[in-house]
């Protein structure tokens, strides 16, 4: 499915303008963009793990510093600006806004232009695609029926995307947060999936059962 719109640019970045069955990715406040999906062949007959990471960000992220600098500011100086910001008009204070959205927009494109993606894909057996694609249906199912609490939506410096289709729809759940309890157990079992798949030790054995059962199964 050709369907996007809920993909972030860093998103598509990775893995391009289509869909896969499941998607997980995760984008860090201080690193690279990563995470993995599932895919089939041309066939259909068999499917593949798909790893992508970001590997030049602090790379680029000093090549925009350079390019976008931002200028650091002592107290008494954000305490003059803040005062300089009072006394503008309305029309003065929506043209700076304007300014730093135009410029941070220009910071962001040029970014996404020079990030490198390294990209390798592993055979996984029909049954761990399986058991992975219904771990996901049943966690973003599950998350939107919750009325989550104040103290769970505490922010962790990352925002983490779990997405699947089902049926015709495409499913997604963008959270900045890992506090709640069942988001972090399966944010962290990915994640160990992306860290032993890029260490070369990925056995997907080691996860049949937590994902049937609890993250605590492939410890």
């Amino acid at each position: 499915m050709d369907n996007i719109e809920s993909k972030s640019p860093l998103e598509k970045v990775l893995f391009g303008n289509t869909n896969a069955k499941v998607e997980f990715v995760v984008e860090p406040s201080f690193e690279g963009a990563y995470g993995i999906r599932v895919i089939k062949d041309s066939s259909e007959t068999s499917s593949s793990l798909e790893v992508k990471r970001i590997i030049n960000w602090k790379e680029v992220e000093k090549q925009m510093q350079k390019a976008f600098p931002v200028k650091g500011y002592t107290i008494q100086e954000l305490n003059a600006k803040i005062a300089e910001r009072e006394k503008m008009s309305e029309e003065e204070r929506e043209l700076s806004i304007l300014k730093s959205r135009i410029r941070n927009e220009k910071r962001e494109k040029e970014s996404l232009k020079r990030y490198q993606v390294h990209t390798f894909i592993i055979p996984i057996s029909d049954l761990f695609a399986e058991k992975l694609y219904a771990k996901f249906v049943s966690f973003i199912d599950d998350f939107k029926a919750k009325e989550l609490e104040p103290n769970l939506l505490m922010g962790d410096g990352e925002t983490t995307v779990f997405r699947c289709i089902v049926d015709q729809e495409i499913w997604t759940l963008s959270i900045p947060f890992k506090t709640e309890e069942k988001a972090r157990e399966l944010s962290d079992l990915c994640k160990q999936i992306v860290e032993d798949a890029e260490a070369g030790r990925f056995d997907e054995s080691k996860y049949i059962g937590s994902l049937e059962y609890g993250q605590e199964d492939c410890n």
